[in-house]
C-alpha cells in the first residue's frame, strides 16, 4: 500500500459527494465504510442476520463491533491491493476509539502503517446540514434522526479526528456553494499541502 487517506464529517455535509470525486480524479481508490457495508448485507452476507440488523440500525455508527467492521474492510483492502490500487481514501471510517485501535492493530499487521498520510475533515454547520439532510428525503430521515447522527458524530466522530489531529486537513462545505464550487475548493486547500501533493503524485508515477 503507497497511501491511505481518511475523511471524516457530519451527516449531509457532502463529504460522500466530495470524496467520491476526489478519488476519480486523483485515481485513489474511494472506500465508503457505510457503502460498502450496505452492498454486503445485500449480497455476500445477507444470510448473516446479526451484522445485517446491527448495519440496519446503525451500521458504522457503533453497533457493529469495532473488530468485525474492521476485518470486512482490511479483508476489501488486500482485495484491492491484489487488483493492483496502492492509495486508498477511506471514507467515514473509523467512528469511535474502538474501532480505530482495531484498525490501527489490523492496518499494522496487514501493511506496516497504522496512521494515515493525512485526514480530511469536512466541516459544515449544523444549520446548513440540517437542511440538505431534511431536503433530500431519503427513506427514514428525519429531524429527530438528523439530530442524533449530529450529535454522534460530535461525541464520537470527533474523539477519532483529534487523534489524527497532526495530519488534519480542515475544509468546509460552504452551504451557499454548489457540489462544483465546493469541490474546487477543497482542491485548493488540498493543493497546499506536500502530504496530498506526494501522495497523488506518487499515485500517478505508478500509474504511468
Amino acid at each position: 500500500m503507497a497511501g491511505l487517506t481518511l475523511s471524516s464529517g457530519p451527516p449531509a455535509s457532502g463529504k460522500g459527494t466530495l470524496c467520491k470525486r476526489l478519488a476519480e480524479n486523483h485515481n485513489l481508490y474511494h472506500l465508503s465504510a457505510g457503502d460498502y457495508l450496505r452492498y454486503l448485507i445485500n449480497g455476500p452476507l445477507a444470510d448473516q442476520a446479526d451484522i445485517v440488523d446491527a448495519v440496519r440500525s446503525g451500521g458504522t455508527r457503533g453497533l457493529v463491533r469495532g473488530d468485525v467492521i474492521v476485518s470486512l474492510l482490511i479483508e476489501k483492502i488486500k482485495e484491492e491491493t491484489g487488483k493492483g490500487k496502492s492509495a486508498f481514501l477511506l471514507d467515514g471510517f473509523p467512528r469511535n476509539l474502538e474501532q480505530d485501535k482495531a484498525f490501527r492493530e489490523s492496518m499494522r499487521s496487514e501493511f506496516n502503517i497504522d496512521t494515515p498520510d493525512l485526514t480530511i475533515s469536512i466541516s459544515c454547520p449544523k444549520e446548513v446540514a440540517r437542511a440538505r439532510y431534511l431536503g433530500r428525503k431519503r427513506g427514514d430521515d428525519s429531524e429527530d434522526l438528523f439530530n442524533n447522527r449530529y450529535s454522534n458524530y460530535q461525541d464520537r466522530d470527533m474523539q477519532v479526528v483529534e487523534l489524527y489531529r497532526k495530519s488534519l486537513i480542515e475544509v468546509k462545505a460552504d452551504g451557499s456553494l454548489g457540489i462544483d464550487q465546493s469541490y474546487l475548493e477543497i482542491i485548493k486547500t488540498l493543493s497546499r499541502e506536500p502530504a496530498w501533493t506526494n501522495l497523488t503524485s506518487n499515485e500517478q508515477r505508478e500509474i504511468a
